[in-house]
Parts: C-alpha cells; structure tokens; sequence
C-alpha cells in the first residue's frame, strides 16, 4: 500500500471490452467534497463520519498476555464481523515493519511487539486490532491486539467461512527461514494465526477468490507475475497447487503455470517462464476483489513513474486460457496510482489512490490523494465520478453489511495520527451514481 520506489513503467493504451450491467433507478450526482475542517477526509455533501480511533491512542489491550499497548499505527485492512451476542467486530491490520528490515524501518512508531514468542512467525511489528462495535455500527465498545508479531501487512480479505486474511508485504533482505512474506488466517475470535503456506512465500498485496480458487498479487513495486492457489480442501490454505500467470500484454490473453513451489515461487516462475517483464506480467500490481458476479478478479496496477497505472479485469481465471482488459486507464488528470479497490453489493467501484510526493507535479490527481467511483456498468476515466479526497493514503475500504456505512484507514505520515473512519451515507452507498 504505502509508496515505496518502483523500478519499471508498463505499457498503456490497452484495448478495453464492455461491461454489460444497468442501474436501475435515476443516478445520483455527488457534487465537490467538503473541506474537512479535521483534516482528515473531504466528503460530498450529506456524507459524514465518526473516528473511530486514531493511532497511538492508549488503552489497547492484548488478548495474547494481557499488556496494554498504545493503538498501532498504520491501519490498513478493515473487515468487519458479527459479534456473538451482537454488534460487530471490526478487524484492522496495521503496516508496520521494524528496524530490522533496512528497506523501511518504522522506528518510532506506534506499535506492539510480539507476545507469543517461540512461534513461527518473523516476530515483526505487524499486529490485528479488533474493535467492538455496538449494533450502530460506530460505536467503539472496546480496544483489543488479537495477534502480533508479524510483517509489514498490507490489504487482506475475509473467506467464505468468515475468517480474516492479512497480507505481509516485502519480506525481510535476509530473512533465511522465511518467516516473512506469508499470507496469515486470523480466527477473529481468538487471534488464532495460521499460516497460508499453499498461498506462497513473495511480497502479498491482496488475493480474491472465484470459485474454490484464490488470485493473488504479487507488490514488490516493479513487474511481477499473478498468482492463482487451488486448495486441496477449500477451508485450507495451508497446502495445494500454486500457479503463476503468464498474461501477452498485446492479446489481452494469458495461461496458467505451475504448479510453483510455495517456498520459492517467483524463482520457480522464472526457470519456467521466464523473468516478467512488462509485456508478459503486471506492474505494481496491488488491490484485487472479486468481480461483481463472481467470475473474475478486479485489480489495480499502480504504475510507475510517467505511467499513473490502470485498474485491470482478469475474466476466465480458473480456465485454460485466461483474457483481461482495461477497466479505467489513468491519466492523473482524473486517476493516478490506484490502490485499493472495493465494489459495493450493487456493482458500483470505490477505487483509491496512492501518491507520493514525486507524483506532484503530475498533474491535478497527484497533489492529493482522491477516492472515485466508477459506477456500475461504465469503464473509462470519463466516468469517474469524484467521492472524497485528503492528504493522507486511504487504504483497507469495507462497506458494512446494511451498506450505509465505509469503513476506511487513513494512513497519515508523521508528524499526522493516522485514523479508521466509518463514512456514513446520507441513505446507503448501493445508490446509482452518475455524473
């Protein structure tokens, strides 16, 4: 999620292939967000949000011993879960790596350290928050640290038996034992962590399921293959076939190879395939959802340097020849370096983007970081329509299960506090949109 240095541009200009879906009601227009006097999120007008907590606050609990620990900083990943008895839990992941890693120490931060030593993770600052929440939805009830001890999370998900992903990015330069780089299973009543070994060991991102299969990016910031895992038994990660795509950027058509070691896969894809590059792979690849009807992914390439990025369909993912195409192409005149993505139950996408200060000078969608909606039906920049921007990374979207509420991270760099926001619709977000 967080920019970091990216090494190559990936070619633009694909050609893209229609969407067929409708609204069925008169579309609704946004209009220009409100400044926030906050500083935290400029909304439409209507639109308002509760804070549900900022990083750094006291009064955190850990499940595993008991400590009380200051609220870590960089949430990302939000799901949200029903509570046994009622309300909900709220699930966040927070990114931070330790001095240890010389690509990016976040010393200084906010941050717990591990509280089950002499287990198999890389004892690394990354930990899961769980917020209870009252049945309104943003009523904070308690503060809880469910798991610790691991690296530099990133986006996650929840499966279909309602457990929570949580993926580590970069993992450590030396790191011998692998210990970094996993995909996690969180039980999201007990913190349990399970590691999805079957998932592989490289730089996770994000991974959206079709079918009984689980798609998956690979973020290491240059041009990398995608990643598909079948598992032999559908409630474990832990173990199956792991295959990489090689995807021709000209045909828009790509295939399956594998299976991959799970300890080695980037290595195993390049002895039988090749190094990918930007006419075989994916540049920066990042957020990816299930498509709104189940048959295929919906990921953001976030581009590089002159390149702004795209947001990019896979369809046919579990067949022999895989085909994509071009949802939006960015221009940073309305989209640049998108990110995390979530569509709505109506088949509306949220998309977020993610610049660095180098991005500036680019254009108007660099000086800030925008939240679009691309409505459900529509393709193209054209369509975009403006929902929300701020300062800081919007990171970890999620709608609530009645869609009146997104819930949203807002990663702030210091000397700001980050913040998890719950946004509230004037009437619910599965609303058309229009321009």
């Amino acid at each position: 999620m967080k920019r970091r240095i990216a090494f190559l541009t990936v070619l633009a200009g694909l050609v893209a292939a229609a969407v067929a879906m409708s609204a069925t009601s008169a579309p609704t227009s946004l209009g220009v967000p409100q400044t926030d006097p906050a500083g935290v999120i400029d909304l439409p007008a209507g639109y308002t949000y509760t804070d549900l907590y900022q990083s750094c606050e006291p009064g955190t609990q850990s499940t595993e011993d008991g400590t009380v620990w200051p609220m870590p900083d960089d949430p990302d990943a939000n799901v949200v879960f029903p509570r046994p008895g009622g309300g909900y839990w709220l699930l966040s992941n927070h990114e931070l790596t330790d001095p240890r890693d010389p690509f990016q120490g976040d010393a200084g931060k906010c941050h717990v350290t591990e509280r089950t030593p002499g287990d198999d993770d890389s004892d690394g600052w990354g930990s899961v928050s769980r917020i209870t929440l009252a049945q309104d939805g943003t009523t904070v009830l308690k503060k809880e640290l469910i798991t610790t001890g691991l690296h530099d999370l990133c986006a996650g998900g929840q499966t279909p038996w309602k457990t929570y992903l949580t993926n580590e990015e970069f993992p450590f330069v030396v790191d011998p034992q692998k210990r970094s780089g996993w995909v996690w299973e969180i039980d999201p009543a007990t913190g349990q962590a399970t590691r999805a070994t079957g998932m592989g060991w490289f730089s996770h991102e994000q991974e959206a399921r079709v079918g009984n299969a689980w798609v998956l990016t690979n973020d290491r910031g240059n041009s990398q293959y995608l990643y598909k895992f079948v598992p032999d038994r559908a409630n474990d990660l832990t173990s199956g076939s792991l295959y990489g795509l090689v995807f021709d950027r000209v045909t828009n058509t790509g295939h399956w190879v594998g299976p991959l070691d799970p300890f080695n896969p980037e290595a195993d894809m390049v002895t039988k395939a090749g190094p990918p590059n930007t006419t075989n792979s994916f540049s920066k690849a990042e957020g990816m959802v299930p498509g709104p009807a189940g048959d295929s992914v919906t990921f953001s390439e976030s581009g590089v340097g002159a390149d702004p990025g795209r947001v990019f369909v896979l369809t046919d993912v579990n067949q022999d020849e895989v085909h994509g195409y071009t949802l939006v192409e960015g221009d940073f005149a309305r989209l640049g370096r998108p990110d995390n993505l979530r569509y709505t139950d109506a088949g509306d996408l949220f998309i977020m983007e993610d610049h660095s200060a180098s991005d500036f000078a680019r254009g108007p969608t660099g000086n800030v970081n925008q939240v679009w909606v691309l409505p459900r039906g529509q393709q193209g920049a054209a369509n975009l329509i403006l929902f929300a921007q701020m300062k800081d990374e919007p990171t970890g979207p999620w709608f609530s299960n009645d869609n009146h509420l997104l819930y949203l991270s807002v990663q702030a760099e210091s000397p700001r506090l980050s913040h998890v926001i719950a946004i509230r619709a004037p009437q619910t977000f599965n609303q058309p949109y229009d321009r």
